[in-house]
């Protein structure tokens, strides 16, 4: 009988660490950055790709994704995230340059993936339905100036075209602009923001969804202030950062290791 008594003080043992971890941790929602990771050598796929997408969703389960759109000079919304294409494909300038047609066959990382659509990654978040955040680059690197508001709302009314209702309300729209936010054609925005305080103030005065904080910017002291604040955190990707963000009891992360941030979490 001792083999039974070992085994039942080992259940007893692994009970109580997770019920402790489970007060210590709170269930955050996961999302992949730019896919699986924007960094390089950690992604299986290069950043923004649909692979990384589905890769991020179907085999590592993330609660949903993080994108980097820009606009295409026939106001086509699609993924990318450097301010210039020769940054991470094969093309020279600026996604703003191009029309869909002449960007969509551009190699990322010099792999066979290409720059995709969002209408088409927003069609394929919705059939999983999971969540996507999209970081929307607001200025124009080659034309030195902030791009045209009706045309990326018109941009974006096309690319929602084919999704449920439902699923266009929950998406979240980002940028660092009070300004831009505030000319999107859409209800739920998120703010990004380089301190807790300036996020706290700009959520009250301006209404918006949500707040985002890197993880560098956040300390264990302004937890009480973001207590009812829906807020999340990016810059994370190795375990000890990851583990030093979740325990600020964030609403959703950001991350660039969704496998060892669902450990932490769920």
């Amino acid at each position: 009988m001792k083999w039974f008594s070992v085994l039942a003080i080992v259940l007893v043992a692994l009970q109580s660490s997770c019920t402790k971890n489970n007060e210590v941790l709170p269930n955050v929602t996961v999302l992949g950055h730019a896919g699986i990771s924007l960094h390089r050598d950690r992604a299986v796929f290069p950043a923004n790709s649909f692979e990384s997408i589905q890769y991020a969703i179907d085999i590592l389960d993330a609660e949903g994704v993080e994108v980097d759109v820009q606009m295409t000079k026939d106001s086509v919304l699609v993924l990318y995230h450097d301010k210039f294409l020769e940054f991470s494909t094969n093309l020279n300038g600026c996604v703003s340059q191009f029309s869909f047609n002449e960007i969509k066959n551009a190699k990322l990382d010099n792999t066979e993936h290409t720059i995709v659509s969002l209408e088409r990654v927003l069609e394929y978040i919705d059939s999983r339905n999971k969540i996507i955040f999209l970081d929307v680059k607001g200025y124009d690197y080659c034309n030195e100036n902030s791009i045209s508001m009706s045309a990326f709302n018109h941009g974006f009314l096309s690319s929602i075209d084919d999704v449920s209702e439902a699923f266009v309300a929950a998406i979240v729209i980002s940028n660092a602009s009070s300004s831009f936010l505030n000319q999107v054609n859409h209800t739920n925005k998120c703010i990004e923001v380089s301190n807790v305080q300036n996020g706290i103030d700009k959520l009250n005065t301006f209404g918006f969804q949500s707040a985002l904080i890197n993880l560098a910017n956040v300390s264990a002291g302004d937890e009480h202030l973001l207590e009812n604040v829906n807020w999340g955190i990016l810059g994370v990707k190795d375990e000890w950062s990851i583990d030093a963000g979740v325990k600020l009891l964030p609403k959703f992360v950001i991350t660039d290791n969704i496998a060892y941030t669902k450990k932490v979490t769920d």
